[in-house]
């Protein structure tokens, strides 16, 4: 199945398309943290891609923490070749919260047209009418994404950006 496909899931039918195990939790949250299997682990084998949540103290907030983060797994790991035409901005204004379900797509999206065009922001943003500190404050907003961008800039041979 096609990364963006994943991408535009809901997190129920991304449950569905994973596997899922659970695990005894460690760290602070008392008996019933230590004593039951609240810890999840989400694999997505189409990518081979496992992702462990244990910090909350249900099993139900821990299954949304880790969806969550497969999610950004897929936009930030998984390159595909950028359509010809691209998703609208899903934000308004320039703005996008990481919240926003659409978030990972957008995401996934441009660093498809940074890693194409060797960690260069500017067409990236212009694919999506944004301006490139538009898109450099988008970015900045997730770790992950901050750190993959610093990341693809220096093994192109670019500078660092003030983030």
């Amino acid at each position: 199945m096609h990364r963006d496909t994943y991408l535009r899931m809901t997190l129920d039918e991304l449950l569905r398309a994973c596997t899922l195990k659970g695990f005894q939790g460690s760290g602070p949250g008392g008996q019933h943290r230590n004593k039951t299997n609240t810890g999840v682990i989400l694999t997505l084998r189409d990518y081979n891609l496992e992702i462990k949540s244990c910090e909350g103290r249900s099993a139900k907030e821990n299954k949304t923490h880790a969806l969550r983060r497969m999610q950004m797994a897929l936009a930030l790991r998984v390159r595909e070749t950028p359509p010809a035409t691209e998703i609208p901005f899903p934000g308004s204004n320039g703005h996008i919260q990481p919240s926003n379900a659409l978030f990972p797509l957008f995401i996934a999206h441009v660093f498809d047209r940074i890693a194409q065009k060797n960690g260069d922001t500017k067409e990236a943003a212009q694919a999506f009418g944004l301006t490139p500190s538009a898109l450099v404050k988008i970015i900045r907003q997730d770790k992950a994404c901050a750190e993959k961008l610093q990341n693809n800039r220096q093994s192109a041979g670019k500078s660092k950006l003030h983030l």
